[in-house]
């Protein structure tokens, strides 16, 4: 019997996950993509490596961590399991990506964790915490933070006092 850390299969999952979250961060990176060049500066700052291929098992699964704790590809722990508590669906791994994403554009660096992103969920969605939020939920939440980024771009680019 293999050992799932070194299978093919395990692998594959893993520069997928990675390639995933290098996408969310540079735009295409596929070879010859306009992002390749920064990824690959970006990887060999992280790992010593070029290539995600060339990583060790250990090595891949180190740089998972990291991303999933910078909020780059979300944590499989994300949300729980099945229908929320009132049947709703959970949220997809894009809306939990986008949320992340967003949270760090507004400078929360504890990813989905953090402190100032469960706030605004408890203000907008109605729930204690991200964990419980529901695809609808979801979506209220990422439309607020895109539009409290924008703002605060905007008010950073005119000059004038941002609130944060």
């Amino acid at each position: 019997m293999s050992n799932p850390k070194t299978s093919p299969q395990r692998r594959n999952s893993d520069l997928a996950m990675i390639h995933i979250g290098a996408k969310r961060l540079f735009g295409d990176v596929s070879k010859g993509g306009d992002g390749r060049e920064a990824y690959e500066d970006w990887l060999e700052r992280h790992t010593g490596k070029r290539s995600a291929g060339k990583l060790t098992t250990g090595q891949r699964i180190d740089l998972i961590k990291m991303m999933r704790k910078d909020g780059l590809i979300p944590d499989r722990s994300i949300g729980g399991k099945g229908p929320t508590a009132n049947g709703e669906e959970r949220p997809t791994s894009s809306q939990w990506a986008k949320i992340a994403a967003l949270g760090r554009a507004m400078g929360w660096a504890q990813g989905l964790e953090d402190e100032r992103l469960r706030s605004f969920v408890k203000r907008t969605a109605k729930v204690s915490s991200t964990k419980f939020l529901s695809r609808t939920q979801a979506s209220k939440v990422i439309m607020g933070l895109e539009v409290w980024v924008a703002e605060r771009q905007d008010t950073n680019e005119g000059g004038g006092n941002a609130v944060s």
